[in-house]
């Protein structure tokens, strides 16, 4: 006869069956389709995990996830990085009642809610509802586009495409960088390189529509368009999307009755200590990250209005952006490889290092072929900046399980950096009326990322030195 039932213990489901163990440890799991609420009982245990089995760094499934990510990339952040057509028409059409500066927070909303998201959804990822995640930022991306298309003042715009569209693409960004890694090894970077071109193609191909479209139907049906075409690529990146890894939940047992998992705060405690957020050399590559952000946006949003203003006609000044975002493509695949065979923490400061030079050499730049190599230049290097980035994190991250809650921790960073950026470049440019200032402020926090990432690559070294001794 069962006795009621007063107390619960709280332990980790870790082992599978077949092999007892006295010590249990957490272990990873695959992604599968059981309820995250669904109740177990003792003769239904939960999928155990394969934390010790090596990435297949190759195959059908493994690369199906890489045309995933591609497709999420050029939603998220691919869409975001082409505000700059948006910027020059709010500043010229729709919202020329604004200053640049105000105009500027409606990408940097995006951006940092894309990017502080990652706090949130970086653990979710890692618990196991990346397909929860997609839904709900494929959904809000499009509504976003939708609501935008039927605005008319300023804050209507801000509401729509600055915070909707801005929480969607963060719920598709955390999935768009974690896919991938745990897929691949000694081919990681080159995996992440081909799906981040996603970023350039959206960057590319989005500003590219919206410059053909709304002069002909209009600003409202080419926001109509965005939208269905962003529904129809999110959808099919949904279906196809599917985790290597899951953190296993915490097992609730009842003394003499059944079992339950459940996502619990000991839960997100163990996920918090596991991901060694305090871990030296993740910090000092946060900083670096930081920077980087804090410098990556500026001459996206000012590219074009800079070079109408030296010596750049405004029927080739439009398609710059097409221009720096299609020189991304190998500027994303090309060091990718580099990556792979001479490592990924010195390819990473060998290109911050350029990306800074690059930066102040904008400031020269007074004529149509100066600012068509600034974009061909800026789009390659910089591009290389976005995609290392999360490559060097995994290499310093051992339980590949909790990358989505570092990614997700140092997107916090990265949203703060990329929402003050460029309005503090627009504030500076409306105060002195020159470009000037916003490109030295530019370079300057480029050159810091550089910095940064010496710091840690030193940090890295001795660390090793250390161990082998």
């Amino acid at each position: 006869m069962d006795t009621p039932v007063n107390k619960k213990k709280v332990e980790t489901n870790t082992t599978p069956q077949s092999q007892p163990q006295p010590q249990p440890q957490e272990q990873q799991q695959p992604l599968d389709d059981t309820p995250q609420d669904a109740p177990l009982t003792e003769s239904a245990p939960l999928t155990p995990g394969l934390p010790h089995d090596p990435a297949p760094d190759g195959g059908f499934q493994a690369w199906l996830q890489v045309g995933a990510a591609f497709l999420l990339y050029w939603n998220s952040l691919g869409l975001l990085n082409g505000f700059g057509a948006f910027q020059t028409y709010y500043e010229q059409g729709l919202l020329a009642d604004q200053n640049a500066s105000a105009i500027s927070w409606i990408g940097s909303v995006q951006v940092f809610l894309l990017m502080a998201g990652g706090f949130f959804f970086g653990p979710l990822f890692d618990l196991g509802y990346a397909r929860s995640m997609l839904v709900t930022g494929t959904f809000l991306l499009v509504f976003g586009c939708m609501m935008a298309s039927l605005a008319t003042t300023y804050y209507q715009v801000l509401l729509a495409q600055g915070f909707c569209m801005g929480i969607g693409a963060g719920c598709l960004y955390i999935p768009a960088i974690t896919l991938v890694p745990s897929y691949f090894a000694r081919h990681r970077a080159l995996a992440m390189g081909v799906a981040s071109i996603g970023s350039s193609m959206g960057a590319s191909l989005y500003p590219l529509m919206f410059a053909r479209l709304q002069p002909r139907i209009g600003y409202a049906w080419t926001m109509r368009a965005i939208g269905g075409v962003a529904l129809v690529l999110c959808s099919a990146a949904t279906a196809v999307a599917q985790p290597r890894l899951r953190r296993a939940p915490v097992v609730v047992v009842a003394v003499g009755g059944t079992s339950a998992a459940r996502w619990s705060l000991a839960g997100l405690h163990h996920l918090a200590h596991d991901a060694a957020l305090l871990d030296r050399r993740y910090l000092i590559q946060c900083v670096a990250i930081f920077f980087s952000n804090l410098a990556f946006f500026q001459p996206l949003y000012y590219l074009v209005s800079y070079a109408e203003a030296h010596g750049t006609p405004p029927s080739l000044a439009q398609y710059l952006l097409v221009i720096l975002n299609m020189a991304a493509i190998p500027g994303r695949l090309l060091p990718s490889v580099v990556a792979d065979r001479y490592g990924v923490i010195a390819t990473f400061l060998a290109i911050c290092a350029v990306t800074a030079a690059v930066d102040f050499y904008w400031i020269s730049v007074q004529n149509q072929a100066g600012n068509l190599a600034f974009a061909v230049l800026y789009g390659f290097f910089s591009s290389s900046v976005v995609t290392l980035a999360p490559v060097v994190l995994s290499s310093i991250t051992h339980d590949l399980s909790t990358l989505g809650t570092r990614l997700g921790c140092v997107a916090v960073l990265k949203g703060i950096s990329s929402l003050i950026g460029p309005p503090i470049a627009g504030a500076i440019l409306d105060a002195s009326g020159s470009y000037l200032g916003a490109q030295l402020f530019t370079g300057t926090a480029m050159s810091l990322t550089a910095v940064f990432t010496l710091l840690m690559y030193l940090t890295v070294r001795k660390m090793r030195n250390t161990s082998a001794v």
